[in-house]
């Protein structure tokens, strides 16, 4: 068993984390896209039913991960109020088993494109958890977790089930408005940090938002930050409807 693979957060000695960007880090980036493709290209080509079921698997994978690591914090002392599910990520689980047992929901679609796809990336492009081994527990459940998220979003619109839109933007921000409504709260109560609404990240693009003045002037930097992240994810297939429309007539909204 690999050193420290087990061992409390807390009780991790300096130095045994992973650079960001570094070797390590980028040698699992690329580890789990080459898992990752394989799995996105055959979920494209499946036909529905099947692609359903794939979702609802890499879903309630995710569920049973998350459920593993929590009872596995528990057996070794490590729980406490900094892993309750409240993070962004945590909440994408929710929404990417509800589209997995409702295809068809465009609300549903939209969400699981512009919070879990950016969600996703950004945790694994940006990831919280390098102070610990690649090999602890929890660093490969994190990479893992939140290469499905990916894998989920993808299969999703690329396959069709899925049409993100611009117009549909304001779904988006009233999901993440009222999370960020019950987190806060929590955050300012425990002394935590979920969601990152009292404080950025260290080196994500979050920390631009807190050059603006005050609690306030980050969180409206926030706010407008994932506005814009949901939208742009959204153009490309916004701006190729309007180019159907004006070629055949067909184009969807």
């Amino acid at each position: 068993m690999p050193p420290y693979m087990f061992t409390p957060e807390g009780q991790l000695p300096e130095g045994v984390g992973f650079a960001p960007f570094g070797p390590v880090h980028l040698w699992m980036l690329g580890l789990l896209a080459g898992i990752s493709a394989p799995v996105v290209i055959l979920g494209c080509r499946m036909g529905r039913e099947n692609r359903i079921r794939l979702l609802k698997v890499l879903s309630g994978t995710m569920l049973v991960m998350e459920i593993i690591k929590t009872v596995t914090l528990g057996a070794i002392g490590a729980f406490s109020v900094g892993y309750l599910p409240l993070h962004l990520c945590s909440l994408a689980l929710y929404l990417c088993l509800f589209f997995a047992w409702h295809p068809d929901s465009v609300t549903g679609g939209q969400l699981v494109w512009c919070v879990c796809l950016p969600a996703g990336l950004s945790a694994l492009l940006f990831p919280d958890w390098t102070h610990m081994p690649i090999w602890h527990f929890q660093s490969l459940h994190s990479f893992l977790y939140h290469a499905m998220m990916v894998e989920i979003a993808l299969i999703a619109v690329i396959s069709g089930m899925a049409r993100p839109r611009v117009g549909r933007t304001w779904r988006v921000m009233v999901f993440l408005t009222a999370a960020a409504a019950v987190i806060y709260p929590v955050d300012l109560a425990l002394r935590t940090n979920y969601m990152f609404l009292l404080r950025p990240l260290a080196g994500t693009p979050l920390e631009l938002c807190a050059r603006l003045p005050g609690q306030a002037g980050y969180l409206l930097g926030f706010t407008l930050l994932a506005a814009a992240v949901t939208a742009a994810l959204a153009l490309p297939f916004t701006l190729w409807d309007a180019v159907l429309r004006r070629r055949t007539g067909t184009g969807k909204m």
